[in-house]
C-alpha cells in the first residue's frame, strides 16, 4: 500500500488543465463493437446481452416540463433501485490483460488468486477492471469469479463489454475489454461503444449492485490514451450517461482508467457534471480514479493506492475505496429530451451558455432506447441556451433554445 487517507466528504471541485495520459496495449485495433456479457459464481455459465461562443445556427421546438429535485438519504430511499444505502467496498484495477510483467507471478492464475485474496481481505464488494482479457482457454473474470469465490466462500458476478483486440498478431493477441465484479448478483447491465473513437476502440460497461449492497449503478471506463481530444469526449459522454442510467436517484459511481490525470479535461468532465472524485488529491500523478455523483446516498470514507511494490498485479495499482451511507446533495434535475433519431452511426449531443455546458464542446446525449434520447444535468442554475448537434458537429438549424434549471425540455430539432 503506497499511500492512504481517511477524510471528510470531499468538497467539489472545477479544475480544467491540460495533461497527458499514460500507455497502454498494441494500437493495432479491430473491434466489432459492444457486447456485455454476464456470469455469476465460479462456473462457466454465460448469458449476453448488446447494448450498446454562440451556438451558430440552431433550434427548432421545445415543449417545457416539469424536472424536479432529488436528493439521497441514508436509510430512507437513497440507495440504488430504492434500497437503502449500505458501506460498500470498491476497488479499481487495470489487469493488463494477460501480461505479468513488473509482477512476481509465474502465471496469470497465481496473479489472479493474489487479486482474490486481497479483495477477500480488505472486504471488497465490487470490482471495476480495464484490459480484462478472453483467449481460447483463458479468460481473466471466468479465472478471477473462481478465485473469489474460493477466498470469499460467495458468489460473484460479472459483466464484460469488448472493446478491441489487444496484441493482434502477436502470440499475446487477446479480446480486450472492461467489466465488473460484484459479491452477489449484479443487475441492468448496459453499455456504452463511445461515439467518439482514436486508434484503440474505448466502451464502458456499467451494472446495478445486488440489494445487499445498495444497489447503486457502478461504471468501469477506459478512455483514450493517445487522442486527448477522444478522451475528454470520452468523459463526457460517460459521465452523462452514467446519470441517465441512475435515474431517478442519480446514484452513480464511475471508477477506471482515465488515462488521464487530476485537472485534465477528462477528469474535469466529472466534477462539472456534479461527480466528487474519491481519489481527489491522492496521487497527482495517477491514472486510475474513482468517481461519486453528490447525489448518491453514499460518501468515501477511506481511500488507498494498493497493490504496488512486491505486491503489484499489473502494470497499475489499483485504487480501492470505502464508501459509508451518507445523505447524498439535494440537486436540482433539468432534463434535455429528444425522439429525433440522428441515424445509424451518428449521435446528438448538446452544447450551451452555461456550466457545465459551453458552446465549444458538446455532451453526448444517452440513447435510452428507440426514439428516446437524453442528457441529465444536476449543475445547472437559473435560465440557459443550447442546441442540439449531430456529431458534435452539425448545428441544428434555427434560433437556440432557451431552457430553465429544474424542467424538462423536449426539443425537435432539424439539421
Amino acid at each position: 500500500m503506497r499511500s492512504t487517507r481517511s477524510f471528510l466528504p470531499l468538497t467539489l471541485a472545477l479544475i480544467s488543465a491540460a495533461a497527458s495520459g499514460c500507455g497502454d496495449t498494441s494500437p493495432t485495433d479491430s473491434s466489432t463493437g459492444g457486447t456485455a456479457s454476464t456470469s455469476q459464481g465460479g462456473s462457466s455459465m454465460t448469458s449476453s446481452s448488446t447494448t450498446g461562443g454562440s451556438g451558430g445556427q440552431g433550434a427548432q421546438g421545445g415543449t417545457a416540463g416539469s424536472g424536479g429535485q432529488v436528493g439521497g438519504t441514508a436509510g430512507s430511499g437513497g440507495g440504488g433501485g430504492g434500497q437503502s444505502a449500505v458501506p460498500v467496498t470498491l476497488l479499481t484495477l487495470n489487469l493488463h490483460c494477460f501480461q505479468l510483467g513488473g509482477t512476481t507471478f509465474a502465471s496469470n492464475a497465481e496473479r489472479f488468486a493474489a487479486i482474490a485474496a486481497f479483495a477477500a481481505a480488505n472486504d471488497v464488494d465490487v470490482m471495476t477492471v480495464q484490459e480484462a482479457c478472453k483467449r481460447p482457454g483463458e479468460d481473466a473474470l471466468e479465472i478471477l469469479r473462481t478465485a473469489l469465490f474460493d477466498a470469499t466462500s460467495q458468489q460473484w458476478s460479472s459483466t464484460w463489454q469488448f472493446a478491441h483486440i489487444a496484441w493482434q498478431g502477436t502470440p499475446d493477441e487477446a479480446d480486450e475489454g472492461v467489466g465488473l465484479l460484484v459479491r452477489g448478483a449484479l443487475s441492468d447491465e448496459l453499455g456504452i461503444d463511445h461515439a467518439v473513437q482514436s486508434a484503440l476502440h474505448r466502451v464502458a460497461a456499467s451494472a446495478r449492485l445486488p440489494p445487499s449492497l445498495g444497489g447503486a449503478r457502478v461504471m468501469s471506463i477506459h478512455f483514450d490514451v493517445f487522442d486527448a481530444a477522444a478522451r475528454a469526449a470520452q468523459a463526457r459522454e460517460a459521465s452523462a450517461a452514467a446519470l441517465a442510467d441512475a435515474e431517478p436517484l442519480l446514484d452513480a459511481i464511475v471508477a477506471g482508467d482515465f488515462n488521464d490525470v487530476e485537472g485534465s479535461p477528462a477528469w474535469s468532465a466529472f466534477p462539472a457534471m456534479g461527480y466528487l472524485s474519491a481519489d481527489e488529491g491522492l496521487d497527482l500523478t495517477g491514472i486510475d480514479h474513482v468517481m461519486i455523483h453528490r447525489a448518491a446516498p453514499l460518501r468515501p470514507t477511506s481511500v488507498a493506492i494498493v497493490l504496488t511494490g512486491a505486491a503489484a498485479v499489473s502494470d497499475h495499482p489499483g485504487v480501492l475505496v470505502h464508501f459509508e451511507p451518507a445523505t447524498g446533495d439535494a440537486v436540482t434535475i433539468t432534463r434535455l429530451l429528444t425522439a429525433t433519431d440522428p441515424g445509424a452511426g451518428h449521435f446528438l449531443s448538446v452544447r450551451g451558455d452555461k456550466v457545465p455546458l459551453t458552446w465549444d464542446f458538446g455532451f453526448p446525449m444517452r440513447r435510452r432506447a428507440a426514439g428516446d434520447h437524453a442528457l441529465i444535468l444536476t449543475e445547472m442554475q437559473g435560465t440557459f441556451a443550447f442546441k442540439l448537434l449531430r456529431d458534435d458537429t452539425d448545428w441544428q438549424l434555427g434560433a437556440d433554445l432557451q431552457g430553465t434549471a429544474g424542467t424538462d425540455q423536449t426539443v425537435s430539432p432539424t439539421f
